[in-house]
């Protein structure tokens, strides 16, 4: 046998060393990420974590007429508040000191971080199962863009959807959420099976990874184009950093954040969206359980949008109309309230609500709700009613 070429050992050594040198990269890559804490809100497990104890105690009330029981769905918008002052706690305050007063009430807080229609969708048999007497659901024209759909889905939540639901969310657009039919089964079963601590402890491992990955493409982003999903990490940083210099500045996005932060809503969406329709799927659960659901449009900061020049008033409008329709027909009450706030009213980019000695902007929201709820008759006797029909059902 001929001795091998000297090249035939040179490209040995060198693909040798190139896999080494990744394997070298990879091990790296988790140990650096295993140092970063974990991000457990960013799992299914973490929402369920805060949300099923919650549920469990509203479920325990259920059977009582006196306190009515609402319950409050929404994302960080409805939640980022210090205790006590968050829009649940604001709107209980604000029924009670009512005139004429309101029914007793206790509200309960389902919202949680960055939770978004396709979440209550899969939620939404555990929830009307608590039977309360009215949902409050906040959904924001933010939930329409493709950044919002993409980047925190949680599409694990499937497994907890009841199983009856299975055939008909396989003709939902579970794909815009990297949810397939052999995954949400697997979720289903995993779910059922309860394999305890072996599950969590994988996912939350994974949001470690997840927030190494989203570092790490925020510092490829400056070396990419100009499109605003691609630029969209660095700008953040460098209103972070400006913030600094300049704390008196407010925390706003620019033309292209805002385009990216808004996606779809800003060109007009119809009823055949995901968003559209995942919101009109959960109402339906919810008014077939005879549970009456008040869906508000949360506010959102028009006036930085038009001065940045990204609203045409027609294709915003069609976009509002989308939601509506999809909570209306599906037996909801809808509350437009997404150009009530002005520009001062919104403490950062992200579009919560200012909550300081001069502005109280979740308190004023929670004080149109209670308003609202009452105008219409919501927790009337009527109401009350069909809220029983669908306890018997």
């Amino acid at each position: 046998m001929p001795p091998k070429p000297r090249i035939f050992w040179s490209s040995l050594l060198f693909a040798g060393s190139l896999l080494t040198s990744a394997l070298v990269v990879i091990l790296g890559v988790f140990s650096l990420a295993g140092q970063l804490p974990a991000q457990p809100w960013q799992t299914a497990i973490g929402v369920m974590d805060r949300i099923l104890p919650n549920l469990e105690e509203l479920e325990k009330q259920a059977l009582e007429t006196i306190p009515r029981q609402i319950a409050v769905l929404g994302d960080s918008t409805v939640d980022f508040y210090p205790v006590n002052e968050k829009v649940p706690d604001r709107l209980q305050q604000a029924l009670a000191r009512s005139s004429p007063p309101a029914p007793p009430v206790a509200v309960t807080n389902l919202a949680f971080l960055a939770l978004g229609p396709t979440a209550y969708y899969f939620l939404a048999d555990r929830i009307a199962a608590s039977r309360p007497d009215l949902i409050v659901w906040a959904v924001s024209l933010t939930h329409a863009s493709e950044r919002w759909r993409r980047s925190l889905p949680r599409p694990e939540l499937a497994g907890w959807m009841a199983a009856e639901r299975i055939a008909s969310t396989l003709t939902m657009p579970i794909d815009d959420i990297g949810l397939t039919a052999d995954k949400l089964l697997l979720y289903q079963l995993l779910v059922r099976a309860d394999p305890g601590s072996q599950w969590r402890d994988l996912r939350v491992n994974l949001s470690r990874i997840d927030k190494f990955r989203a570092k790490s493409e925020e510092w490829l982003a400056q070396f990419t184009g100009t499109q605003p999903e691609k630029s969209f990490g660095i700008v953040s940083a460098l209103k972070k950093l400006k913030s600094h210099k300049h704390p008196d500045l407010p925390d706003r996005y620019n033309r292209l954040g805002e385009i990216e932060h808004f996606g779809s809503a800003l060109d007009g969406i119809d009823s055949g969206h995901p968003t559209v329709r995942f919101i009109g799927a959960a109402v339906q659960v919810f008014s077939e359980a005879g549970i009456p659901v008040l869906v508000y449009l949360n506010p959102v900061n028009i006036q930085h949008l038009e001065k940045v020049g990204v609203v045409e008033a027609p294709k915003l409008r069609r976009s509002v109309n989308a939601y509506r329709e999809a909570v209306e027909n599906s037996g909801g009450f809808f509350l437009d309230l997404h150009t009530v706030f002005p520009d001062n009213y919104f403490s950062d980019m992200s579009g919560h609500f200012r909550h300081d000695d001069e502005i109280e902007a979740q308190t004023e929201l929670a004080e149109t709700l209670a308003r609202y709820i009452l105008d219409k008759g919501i927790l009337d006797t009527r109401r009350a009613e069909a809220s029983e029909m669908g306890r018997a059902k």
